[in-house]
């Protein structure tokens, strides 16, 4: 950091100004993060994560050329992924989503979007079978759904295949949907 910041060391009491979109944008990034569950046994996105929060850091700081271009560019790059997965996590649960209403809702392109996914560790395709895994095994569990049948479940979760869904959870969680509900 000393590199891209010179003299920081020569100001660590230095105040940080709250009005600077660099401050406020960390500051926003700090409490996605200590919010996210996505980071827990995720290397790629946990690096990725420390990456971001390092070039906010930089620019909160005051990082001028080359390192603050560098910062930047990484930080949009960041920030463009931070959206694609809320959507992602907003609307998994649509069996109707793809990579195209994702990117067309944060406005980058499909290829784009599949780079800064793939970037982070997983496909779309991963994350949104892995949301939908855990939905219904979150219905499964819970006693409420006791009277709901499986095939609703897994179309609740987004699945509109069920024996896709049946072999998907079968892997998944090492037993058959009806098998998890029953103990």
């Amino acid at each position: 950091m000393l590199r891209q910041v010179p003299h920081a060391d020569d100001r660590p009491v230095t105040r940080l100004d709250p009005a600077s979109p660099a401050v406020r944008h960390l500051e926003r990034t700090i409490d996605f993060l200590l919010q996210s569950e996505e980071l827990d046994g995720e290397p790629a996105l946990s690096r990725q994560a420390g990456t971001a929060l390092a070039d906010l850091i930089v620019l909160a700081l005051g990082a001028r050329g080359d390192a603050a271009e560098i910062a930047i560019g990484r930080g949009v790059r960041a920030a463009r992924l931070r959206e694609a997965l809320a959507v992602i996590e907003a609307r998994f649960a649509d069996p109707a989503l793809s990579t195209e209403t994702v990117a067309r809702a944060v406005g980058l392109s499909r290829r784009y979007l599949n780079t800064l996914l793939l970037e982070s560790g997983r496909t779309f395709a991963e994350r949104v079978l892995e949301l939908r895994l855990q939905k219904a095994c979150a219905m499964l569990s819970d006693i409420r759904n006791d009277a709901t049948k499986v095939s609703d479940i897994a179309l609740a979760a987004g699945f509109n295949d069920v024996s896709y869904f049946n072999r998907r959870f079968r892997v998944r969680f090492g037993a058959s949907p009806t098998q998890y509900r029953g103990g």
